[in-house]
């Protein structure tokens, strides 16, 4: 008898999981193609401020009315310091000015907020030389990135 109910309640169960609404079906797999891409190629030298751009797309379009908080700090002194930078927005990116104050190894944290957009990408980068212990952590960072054969954007 317990056969049967539990072949019942498999049945039943299989078949629900097959009744998917196409309005719910539509809403989760039509959604917008976001890219945010992190540019720090104008940072070349410490003890100075470098330019960080941030191009944010929907649906290949740029969006003109993010919300972006953007965290910098020294990779290996997170716990020390985080310093907070204004974001602006300049023809169709944003742009922040950060201080840059050593050599080293820094991450960069975006908040990232749209009518479509809620996303928080963080960018490592290094300036100048680095230290042996952030040359190990850039070398396994990149070796767990690869291994794990996910992105996120």
């Amino acid at each position: 008898m317990a056969k049967y109910i539990f072949l019942i309640f498999s049945v039943l169960f299989l078949s629900g999981c097959s009744i998917v609404d196409q309005s719910t079906h539509d809403k989760y797999n039509n959604l917008d193609n976001s890219d945010i891409v992190i540019d720090t190629s104008e940072i070349t030298e410490s003890e100075t401020e470098g330019r960080v751009n941030i191009h944010i797309l929907e649906n290949g379009q740029p969006v003109e009315d993010a919300d972006i908080t953007l965290f910098s700090r020294l990779a290996k002194e997170a716990e020390v310091w985080n310093e907070e930078y204004e974001v602006k927005k300049v023809d169709d990116h944003y742009t922040a000015d950060v201080e840059i104050p050593t050599d080293g190894l820094y991450l960069l944290t975006l908040n990232v907020k749209t009518d479509h957009l809620d996303a928080s990408p963080i960018k490592f980068f290094t300036v100048g030389e680095l230290d042996m212990f952030e040359e190990v952590f850039l070398q396994d960072y990149q070796n767990d990135d690869s291994a794990g054969g996910h992105s996120h954007h």
